[in-house]
């Protein structure tokens, strides 16, 4: 696997089971894909943690819609008619990156 690294990342892996932090190349690797894994989960969390928010200030606001079986069909239905007419998402309605 490491023979795939670029030069640069391949001698800095190999400097930090030299110094001690790892006992073996593999190992370190594994420490940077969990790290990316939980960076990208906590970015996540964020987002959500945000989503969150805004959603219960518009609780507080009185902007609500009030759930119902009917409501969620009729949203279903709504999005399968214009997902077939070929509609665009309205900007909305799309994840937020």
């Amino acid at each position: 696997m490491l023979e795939k690294l670029a030069d640069v990342d391949r001698k800095y892996v190999k400097s930090k089971v030299e110094e001690g932090f790892y006992t073996s190349e593999i190992e370190a690797v594994r420490d940077a894909v969990r790290k990316m894994r939980e960076k990208e989960e906590n970015k996540n969390l964020k987002e959500i943690r945000t989503l969150l928010a805004v959603g219960l200030e518009q609780i507080k606001h009185g902007e609500t819609v009030p759930y119902s079986a009917d409501f969620m069909d009729n949203a279903m239905r709504q999005a399968k008619e214009n997902h077939k007419a070929g509609k665009p998402i309205p900007d909305e309605l799309k994840p937020q990156n």
